[in-house]
């Protein structure tokens, strides 16, 4: 199958759904990690330019760890907008992928990227498959079968997970995974005075606690006309 991922930051895959990811990529499943913007304003020091680059480099290694493919559409950091340039772009990432699952952020998570990266995903699912949308530089894939995931919330605020994955055996290469966004990593320190791996590990032992294992990631699967609802996908 063809696995994708779609987050709005670096390093939003890794904290929510990058031990399901590795999971999947162990049993031989392709993975995807599309990262929609390219995290350039984080920081308060290092300036854009510098900094999307660094973000770059941060994804590309984690992606590496697992052996996943990146996917960098580069949109300017806290600038997604659900317009049709960006619909099309979000297009062209589902085509390329061709996904059997897609995961991505809840809408009513707290960050507007993430609610925008969401909305995306949902509007262009249609669309991926149909021959004569506008200017797309790919051709069309599937137009049905794939099911949306919602990942958790960051800290989990107001979501409730309809199905889990055990990620105790991947959770260490999970921390792996984050531990490459080095740069966002200092900055939450700096800035925020957030320990991200220390809060991503919380969440994952509380979804743990609730699906009876040590580690867990949660998800809402999208409940919707032609998604293929009559199976479980996850592994």
């Amino acid at each position: 199958m063809n696995i994708l991922s779609i987050a709005a930051h670096p390093d939003d895959t890794e904290i929510l759904c990058a031990g399901t990811l590795i999971r999947y990529a162990r049993e031989g499943h392709r993975v995807l990690i599309a990262v929609f913007t390219d995290g350039s304003v984080g920081d308060r020091v290092i300036p854009p330019g510098k900094m999307g680059a660094i973000r770059k480099k941060e994804a590309q290694a984690a992606a590496d760890l697992i052996g996943a493919e990146l996917i960098w559409p580069a949109i300017a950091d806290e600038h997604v907008f659900p317009d049709q340039h960006q619909r099309m772009i979000m297009v062209d990432i589902l085509r390329q992928a061709d996904p059997d699952v897609i995961f991505t952020h809840a809408p009513n998570d707290y960050h507007p990227d993430h609610r925008y990266v969401s909305q995306l995903v949902f509007d262009a699912y249609s669309q991926k498959g149909l021959p004569f949308i506008d200017h797309q530089s790919l051709p069309p894939c599937r137009l049905e079968e794939s099911q949306i995931y919602y990942m958790d919330t960051v800290c989990g605020i107001d979501f409730m997970p309809a199905e889990y994955v055990d990620i105790t055996d991947t959770f260490e290469i999970k921390k792996k995974m984050l531990r490459c966004h080095k740069s966002q990593i200092r900055d939450m320190k700096e800035q925020a005075h957030t320990d991200m791996l220390e809060m991503m590990e919380t969440q994952s032992k509380f979804r743990g606690l609730a699906a009876g294992c040590k580690y867990a990631e949660g998800f809402k699967r999208l409940e919707a006309y032609q998604r293929g609802l009559t199976k479980r996908i996850l592994p």
